[in-house]
């Protein structure tokens, strides 16, 4: 496992096999592997996410659209990509949401009338923290538990095929 949370299938023996299974096997149960990861691989991501959120607006930017896509050679696990919260694009929110913010800048603004006055405009975020606060630790704990389902699920959705006579 390299440090960015990435599993190598290189260094990964059952993940390495699993993709050449999954290249052999016919359309219709790759296909049922992808869905089946899927379905459980997006209650755990959820899950793992929503755990370590602590305030609404961490709810709603990072936790409620936490999503997962599978692929016949990945599993994405993503978060902070969709929606909008008070109509600002959750992808402009969720930088500062899991990543935290210099609480004391400034931003100086002008009203209708001319008149300058200055805001702090990130004290709603956290101090910085380079390692994140919700999605990368999620993903950290969460990537171990997906990439053993995914082997799971592909060695059941392969194994009930054969019981049932479709693999050729």
């Amino acid at each position: 496992m390299a440090g960015n949370g990435r599993i190598s299938v290189l260094v990964s023996n059952e993940l390495s096999t699993l993709l050449q299974a999954v290249r052999a096997i016919p359309k219709e149960v790759a296909s049922n592997i992808r869905k089946y990861t899927k379905t459980e691989a997006q209650d755990l991501w959820q899950e793992s996410v929503r755990g370590r959120v602590s305030d609404r607006m961490q709810t709603r930017v990072l936790s409620d659209t936490a999503r997962v896509a599978v692929s016949d050679a990945n599993v994405m696990l993503r978060s902070g990509g969709i929606g909008k919260t008070q109509g600002t694009p959750n992808s402009l929110l969720a930088f500062g949401n899991e990543f935290g913010a210099d609480r004391n800048s400034t931003k100086t603004l002008t009203s209708k009338r001319g008149k300058s006055y200055t805001r702090h405009t990130r004290r709603q975020f956290k101090l910085p923290r380079r390692g994140g606060y919700i999605v990368y630790p999620a993903a950290h704990d969460a990537i171990p538990r997906v990439a053993s389902l995914w082997v799971q699920t592909a060695i059941r959705t392969i194994h009930e095929q054969f019981e049932k006579g479709g693999a050729r």
